[in-house]
């Protein structure tokens, strides 16, 4: 039984007449070329001779061929000598203007068209031996055999035969990278280079071509990362990336816009698949580099803070802190988000002790945890902290210094009256910001955020200071507009201009505008916690001082208070007495002055300079007794009550050394005899300097003091990057995408200051990986 009829009786359908005719001429094309082995074989032994550069075809349908018939030398080029390689490059045969293609490949359905040659010359050439086209390059200079596969190999190893596909084809072949490789040693050859040295210089060639494209691609990448603009439009091949990549052509960059025209589709490393991989290496790259550098660090410190993006996953943000010896600063590193499936402490732990074993960064050298206060990171059970000091014995837990501060001012709103007040004030600044048209009639008025505290006391401060046009506006929209804004007016205007709002706005203003700034500062990567010790001492002594002073303090709050008033239209009338009173103070008093004085301003002085000693207690003893090494509290002790000191954080960290150094560091700083207001502004930065030759363990224990955190406001920072970078519009980015955008919107300045040798670390890490593209 023959294969056809077995299809016919078989498993497997018949197949259809055109695949009849195909396999006919499939055969057909067969018999043509064993037929044309035989007339080469025949004229093998004089096929190298040389044929002068002015002969022309023998025949145009006979049973002879000319001896510049590429199709003679298929198979046979290490047969052939030097001069004839060259003459076959410089002068193949060409069809006549007139040769008869179809009487000479009768047996295919559609015939050779002569202007093909000219349309891709100079590779195309005819075979009139084997009835079809060829590659005259790969064929002189084949790849290896093993590497050709597909119609690709048409015009390497077999005459292409089928021209109804042609110029699809020729345009693959000639943006293989066979054919480069092969143009380029046909090139070289002519040029009389060595086959080894054209070959290596011609590989190596393409790949610094590749390179460069792909640096382009990568350059376009890192703008759009770094500007936080989105790379992808509504459609495929819309979106700034590829506008950038456009510009990038209309700029001359020739190379890009030869491989975005005629490369494979499958290699032109556009695709958001790709644009993924390459945004995730450039956020590597920059993570890879402040690991390493914290590695070199003797201690460093975690700091995580917790929150939800716009798709409502929750996202963990992590960063470190240590000394660079290199840069000779404390420095505060955002590294990169974790996903979290829940929020409970176990996870939450998990994920930053998963993190830090993948980074491979030294359990030994981590000294602490930044944390906020809600109990889940700091509860001293089940909380995060108390679950990693279990795996890290030498860290310490510090609650992030600027939560610490907020919750102060929160605990002196349990006040009723300080609380009413902060109320108001948030319900009016929400009123006039509701319209356009509100807004306008005052002025700029921030909102009362929670969670940005310098903008919070700020908002109290601008409040106070444009109280007068507000009650105006209040007084005047109340009368004027709809009945929504009349009525809202209306209770407002009533709740401001109470004497008791009044009195209470003016004394929060006065310490909202000293805790302002120090707020500020509290947020800088470099701020230690003997700085803050320092700023919060400040702080509580002014307190302390108003509180001492309260007779002239309250005298100057209620006289600025009372000029307020005036300017409304509102007494400071003290409110009615009465014997029995348990929902507000009702304290003794004879005058007005005085009754503010017990009933408000005392109570809320008392209630900060509390709040300040618990919440910056020294809860940390090893922590407390090393900030002791600073000159400015280590010279209002003797030197022996230092010795005593030190025990604490001796033992702890294993700093036994040390003994035999306090002493001289206790006489080096004595000698020196500067002022206590010169000693207190020097940061442990310019001590672990002086420390650096003839006091090693010293200066351990100053690194570890450095890279005590104080604040978590660098991974707090990044909550708005995180909001700038996932919007609605981009709401289902993957986590990787995610972590390394951010990255490179964070560590902006890195990149620009380093992109070349970003980019040169981006492009070998890419190259690890087999690609279409020829990049090794």
């Amino acid at each position: 039984m023959d294969i056809r009829s077995w299809f016919q009786k078989g498993g497997k359908p018949i197949k259809r007449k055109q695949d009849d005719e195909r396999s006919e001429s499939n055969d057909n094309d067969r018999t043509q070329r064993i037929k044309a082995s035989k007339i080469m074989d025949e004229g093998s032994s004089n096929c190298c001779a040389p044929v002068p550069a002015t002969s022309t075809a023998i025949e145009e349908n006979g049973g002879g061929y000319h001896e510049n018939d590429i199709g003679r030398y298929l198979d046979q080029t290490l047969k052939l000598s030097t001069e004839k390689k060259k003459e076959l490059l410089s002068n193949p045969w060409i069809p006549p203007q007139k040769y008869d293609f179809g009487s000479d490949a009768s047996h295919l359905k559609r015939k050779f068209n002569r202007h093909w040659l000219d349309q891709y010359t100079p590779w195309l050439v005819y075979s009139s031996l084997l009835k079809g086209a060829l590659c005259n390059y790969c064929v002189l200079f084949p790849p290896a055999i093993g590497t050709i596969k597909g119609i690709l190999g048409s015009f390497i190893v077999r005459p292409y035969t089928r021209f109804k596909n042609i110029h699809e084809d020729c345009k693959k072949h000639a943006s293989s990278h066979h054919h480069k490789m092969s143009t380029a040693a046909a090139k070289a050859f002519l040029e009389n280079v060595p086959v080894d040295v054209q070959l290596q210089s011609g590989h190596q060639k393409r790949i610094e071509e590749n390179k460069q494209i792909l640096s382009s691609i990568i350059s376009c990448i890192i703008f759009c990362g770094t500007h936080d603009l989105p790379l992808r439009g509504k459609e495929g091949d819309e979106g700034v990336f590829f506008d950038l990549l456009n510009l990038r052509i209309d700029c001359g960059d020739e190379k890009l816009k030869s491989h975005l025209e005629k490369c494979q589709k499958n290699a032109i490393y556009t695709s958001p698949k790709i644009q993924n991989e390459i945004i995730k290496l450039c956020g590597q790259v920059v993570k890879e580099r402040i690991i390493e550098d914290c590695k070199q660090a003797k201690a460093y410190a975690v700091m995580a803070d917790e929150t939800a993006d716009i798709g409502g996953k929750e996202q963990l943000s992590i960063g470190l802190r240590f000394y660079d010896e290199s840069q000779k600063k404390i420095r505060e590193e955002f590294v990169g988000y974790v996903e979290l499936k829940s929020q409970d402490a176990p996870t939450i732990a998990s994920a930053i002790h998963s993190f830090l074993v993948d980074q491979n960064l030294p359990a030994d050298n981590c000294v602490g945890f930044g944390f906020d206060g809600c109990s889940t990171m700091a509860g001293k059970e089940g909380g995060v902290q108390a679950i990693l000091k279990k795996k890290y014995r030498k860290s310490l837990f510090f609650h992030c210094s600027s939560h610490k501060l907020n919750l102060v001012v929160n605990d002196a709103s349990k006040l009723p009256e300080i609380r009413n007040t902060i109320a108001t004030v948030k319900d009016t600044i929400s009123f006039f910001r509701e319209s356009p048209a509100r807004r306008n009639s005052v002025p700029n008025l921030s909102r009362l955020c929670e969670t940005r505290w310098s903008e919070k006391y700020m908002s109290i401060r601008k409040f106070s200071e444009s109280f007068h046009e507000i009650v105006n506006a209040l007084e005047h929209l109340s009368v004027e507009g709809n009945y929504a804004t009349r009525k809202s007016a209306y209770q407002l205007h009533c709740a401001v201009t109470k004497p008791i709002f009044i009195v209470g706005l003016v004394m929060i203003a006065k310490y909202s505008a000293i805790l302002e700034p120090v707020v500020n500062i509290l947020q800088g990567k470099n701020m230690d916690l003997i700085m803050v010790r320092e700023h919060i001492g400040q702080i509580l002594d002014r307190i302390k001082t108003d509180r001492q002073d309260i007779e002239h303090v309250s005298d100057d709050l209620l006289k600025k208070a009372n000029d307020i008033a005036e300017k409304v239209g509102v007494e400071l009338s003290v409110p009615r007495m009465s014997q029995k009173q348990i929902h507000r103070s009702n304290p003794p008093s004879e005058t007005a002055i005085e009754y503010w004085r017990r009933s408000l301003i005392i109570p809320y002085l008392d209630s900060l300079t509390l709040s300040l000693n618990v919440r910056f207690s020294h809860e940390n003893t090893p922590a407390f007794a090393l900030s002791h090494l600073h000159p400015s509290y280590m010279l209002q002790m003797a030197s022996k009550d230092l010795e005593e000191n030190a025990k604490s954080f001796m033992e702890f960290y294993e700093l036994g050394g040390i003994s035999a150094e306090l002493g001289l560091w206790y006489d080096l700083w004595k000698k020196k005899d500067l002022a206590a207001d010169t000693l207190k502004d020097i940061e442990v930065a310019a001590l672990l300097e002086e420390a650096n030759r003839f006091y090693p363990t010293t200066r351990h224990a100053l690194l570890i003091l450095s890279a005590f955190p104080s604040t978590t406001a660098t991974v707090e920072r990044s909550f708005s990057t995180l909001r700038r970078v996932k919007t609605w519009l981009r709401s289902t980015m993957g986590q990787d995408r995610l972590t390394g955008l951010c990255l490179m919107s964070v560590h902006r300045k890195f990149f620009k200051e380093n992109q070349d040798w970003i980019e040169t670390k981006v492009l070998k890490k890419f190259s690890s990986n087999p690609r279409k593209m020829i990049l090794v």
